[in-house]
């Protein structure tokens, strides 16, 4: 049986190597030379061993490079790739895009009345809130193509995150969970605004949320299975509190702004068993970001995509930030929502 998740390890492997040997490129002698060097030694079989081996790496490494070159036609059905994210260029259109070149590689899937402004992923699936004549309904889209319309009410699905095999969103005074057939619904305090949700591979759910009465917002975290608020762990930001949030591995990540007015963006992360920052990020120029605005989501490599709704996105790799070209099309249609990875 193929492991879908064995399918993406391979993928990551491969983008992280790539990044190791962008500027290596081997010596068009390199062979003759490893092959002389090894006969003119005593006839023993290890030095061919090594060279063979050396050569064989550095095949490898070149299949590895061949393989993610960009440029390079990338096989149809769309998959789910590292240095690739998604976004929506035309109505109900969703569509996979380079991370550096901003190229389209290729149509994910068509769904008829899909918001554009709501997309989540988890894995290899894709999730999507389409408006139809029977109601709002809850897409998932496979790496294939394939959708599936999901038998569940969804409330107004302004919120929608998904992970771990789970997607949450919020309905009214509640926010729910889904894991397949079992649903999990979490009780808002009256009055509680909440501008972003992201779930956890293992079932944790981060809430961007205000109590009554204050603008700024707080992540809260809470437990796998919790049905309230109580006993919930916040992370507390600096100036004017986060505007998206996503998790990266075991942590919360943030976006927030270092300064309230001062027209810059940074990704912060917080320890989400205590809500203790583990670090601020690089400030970086952007729009003035607000909650709805802009979306957070991380890859397996550890990046992250800051992206918003016509106002810019950047990719944001340790002390290196990176602006990235806006998701259009060759025709010229651009996405009106803001993109995310494949989480």
């Amino acid at each position: 049986m193929k492991d879908g998740n064995s399918t993406w390890d391979v993928e990551v492997v491969r983008a992280q190597l790539h990044r190791l040997v962008d500027d290596v490129e081997p010596s068009p002698d390199a062979l003759p030379k490893m092959l002389a060097a090894a006969r003119r030694r005593k006839p023993s079989r290890r030095p061919l061993f090594a060279a063979i081996g050396a050569v064989a790496a550095a095949a490898v490494v070149l299949v590895v490079a061949v393989a993610v070159l960009p440029g390079q036609q990338q096989p149809t059905p769309v998959s789910a790739q590292p240095n690739s994210y998604l976004a929506a260029p035309e109505p109900g259109v969703i569509a996979s895009f380079d991370i550096y070149s901003g190229r389209q590689n290729g149509v994910l899937s068509d769904i008829p009345g899909a918001d554009p402004e709501v997309l989540a992923t988890d894995r290899n699936r894709v999730l999507a809130v389409a408006t139809t004549s029977d109601g709002r309904q809850l897409v998932e889209v496979a790496a294939d193509g394939a959708k599936h319309v999901l038998p569940v009410p969804v409330g107004d699905a302004r919120l929608l995150t998904a992970g771990g095999g789970r997607i949450a969103y919020q309905d009214g005074d509640s926010v729910v969970v889904l894991r397949g057939e079992q649903q999990q619904r979490i009780a808002l305090p009256a009055g509680m605004r909440v501008d972003d949700l992201a779930l956890s591979d293992d079932g944790r759910l981060a809430l961007l949320a205000a109590e009554p009465g204050r603008d700024r917002a707080s992540v809260l975290v809470l437990a796998p299975g919790a049905t309230s608020l109580a006993d919930h762990v916040e992370a507390t930001s600096d100036a004017c509190g986060p505007v998206a949030i996503a998790w990266s591995g075991h942590d919360v990540a943030a976006l927030e702004p270092p300064a309230c007015g001062a027209g810059q963006a940074r990704v912060a992360t917080f320890a989400a068993n205590s809500g203790r920052k583990l670090g601020a990020g690089v400030p970086f120029r952007t729009p003035e970001l607000t909650a709805g605005t802009a979306r957070l989501s991380a890859d397996p490599l550890g990046r992250f995509l800051v992206s918003t709704d016509g106002r810019g996105q950047w990719l944001v790799d340790g002390s290196e930030v990176r602006p990235l070209p806006p998701a259009c099309t060759t025709s010229g249609a651009c996405a009106s929502g803001p993109g995310t990875f494949w989480s």
